[in-house]
């Protein structure tokens, strides 16, 4: 995985996710973050969809394992930069009750400061 597909700002990390979110890209992003879990330094994930045009079953359980690593901090999962084929696949999956939706990372950042 591509170092810029993620960037760590205080205690909230960005995801860039990749145009296929599947098994085998899940299994690199969690790879690639998985450290900074462990060292409990993120408080806030946030998920960019804006180049993401397919995700499958794994991509929802990556994003429901972030969310369950967050809640023990009190943080919270945004999802932002969605496309309309992806909101029909987040609407179903129900990823919107666990996860906030924001138009774009600047508005989620100015969410979590709040």
């Amino acid at each position: 995985m591509e170092k810029d597909l993620h960037e760590l700002m205080g205690e909230t990390l960005i995801i860039h996710l990749p145009e296929e979110l599947d098994h085998h890209t899940v299994g690199e992003v969690r790879n690639a973050t998985d450290d900074l879990f462990i060292g409990k330094r993120v408080r806030n994930v946030i998920f960019d969809y804006g180049k993401t045009s397919f995700m499958d079953s794994s991509g929802i359980g990556l994003i429901m394992g972030r969310y369950r690593e967050v809640r023990y901090l009190k943080g919270n999962v945004y999802l932002v930069n969605i496309g309309k084929k992806m909101e029909r696949i987040l609407e179903i999956s129900g990823l919107y009750r666990v996860a906030i939706r924001a138009e774009d990372i600047s508005t989620a950042m100015e969410m979590i400061k709040e």
